[in-house]
C-alpha cells in the first residue's frame, strides 16, 4: 500500500494509463492535470493550459492522448510524449466527463447540448478550437458518457435519462431507468466484453445485460453516496468506492461483497482500477491518493 498527500483540496478524478505506471489526477481548484508514478507516487509531470478548474481526465486505450476537461466551454487533449497540447475541443460548457473510442481514433465529450464526438485525425494543436465532428443526445444536458471496452457501444447519461447508443451515436439501442424505485443514475461502468453495464442508483449498484437492458442483480452495502465504480480487467469482480470511505470489491455473478478497504482517507471521491488488473487508486476528500495491490 502507497499513500501520499497528492493535494490540498478533494480529489475530482482519478486515472491510470494503459500501462498502469502512471495516474493522472485532478483536484480542487487546480487548473492542472497532475501526473504521478504509480508505483511511487512521486510526481511525473503535470499538463497546464486550462483556464478554470480542471475536471475529468481519462486516457487513450494506446496511451497517446490524455484528455481533460474544465469548468469553463473547452476541453483540451494532450500528447502524453510530449505534454504539449494536441487539440482544443470546443464545447458549450464545462463538462464533467470524457471518453475515448476503443480503438483511440475518436474521443467523446458530454455538454449542455448532449454528446460531442471529435476525430483524433482533427487535432491541430492549440489553435484554433474544434468544433465537434458529430453530435447527438442533444435535447438535454448530461453528466456521463462511455465507450465500451469492445467497441460496440455508447452509454450516455443524465440524472434520470440513461441511453444506450451504437459506438458512433446514430442508432439509440435502449433507455434504462431505475427498477426498484426513482433514484438517479450517478456512475457508469462496462464489463470488459461489453455485454454488461454497471449503474449506480442511489447506495445500489445494478448490473444489466447490453444491449437488451435485462437487470442481472443489484449490490447493496454502501452507506453514502457512491462516487467511483469500475470492473476488475477478466470481468469477474467490480469495484466500488464512495463517501462512507470504503472501496468494495463484488463478485459480479453473484451479488456478494468479497473484501473490503478502508484505509482511513476519509470519503473517497474517485477510484480507478489498472488495466492488468493488479493495482486500484482512490483519491479522498482530503486530497490524498492511495495505491495498492489488489491481492
Amino acid at each position: 500500500m502507497l499513500i501520499w498527500q497528492a493535494h490540498k483540496a478533494r480529489v475530482r478524478h482519478i486515472a491510470f494509463d494503459p500501462g498502469g505506471a502512471e495516474l493522472a489526477t485532478t483536484a480542487g481548484g487546480s487548473k492542472f492535470v497532475s501526473l504521478w508514478h504509480a508505483a511511487t507516487g512521486a510526481p511525473a509531470g503535470r499538463l497546464a493550459g486550462h483556464t478554470s478548474y480542471a475536471r475529468a481526465v481519462a486516457y487513450s486505450p494506446d496511451g497517446r492522448f490524455v484528455v481533460s476537461t474544465q469548468n469553463e466551454p473547452a476541453a483540451r487533449v494532450w500528447d502524453r510524449a510530449t505534454g504539449t497540447v494536441a487539440g482544443v475541443l470546443s464545447v458549450d460548457w464545462g463538462a464533467d466527463s470524457a471518453a475515448f473510442r476503443a480503438d483511440s481514433q475518436g474521443v467523446a465529450v458530454v455538454t449542455r447540448q448532449g454528446v460531442g464526438v471529435w476525430r483524433c485525425a482533427d487535432f491541430a494543436g492549440a489553435h484554433p478550437a474544434l468544433p465537434p465532428a458529430a453530435r447527438f443526445a442533444t435535447h438535454r444536458a448530461l453528466q456521463r458518457v462511455l465507450y465500451s471496452p469492445c467497441g460496440r457501444y455508447l452509454i450516455a447519461n443524465s440524472y434520470h435519462w440513461l441511453r444506450l447508443f451504437d459506438a458512433d451515436g446514430r442508432d439509440e439501442l435502449g433507455a434504462l431507468d431505475d427498477p426498484h424505485g426513482s433514484a438517479a443514475a450517478t456512475q457508469l461502468a462496462f464489463a470488459p466484453d461489453g455485454n454488461t453495464l454497471a449503474v449506480v442508483f442511489g447506495l445500489r449498484v445494478h448490473l444489466f445485460a447490453v444491449p437488451d437492458g435485462a437487470e442481472k442483480r443489484v449490490f447493496r452495502g454502501h452507506t453514502n453516496y457512491i462516487h467511483a465504480l469500475g470492473f476488475m480487467p477478466d470481468g469477474r469482480a467490480l469495484v466500488s468506492a464512495g463517501a462512507d470511505g470504503v472501496v468494495r470489491v463484488w463478485d459480479a455473478a453473484t451479488g456478494t461483497q468479497t473484501r473490503s478497504f478502508d484505509w482511513g482517507i476519509g470519503k473517497v471521491c474517485a477510484a480507478a482500477v489498472s488495466p492488468d488488473g493488479t493495482l486500484c487508486a482512490a483519491g479522498s476528500e482530503n486530497g490524498q491518493v492511495i495505491v495498492w495491490d489488489v491481492d
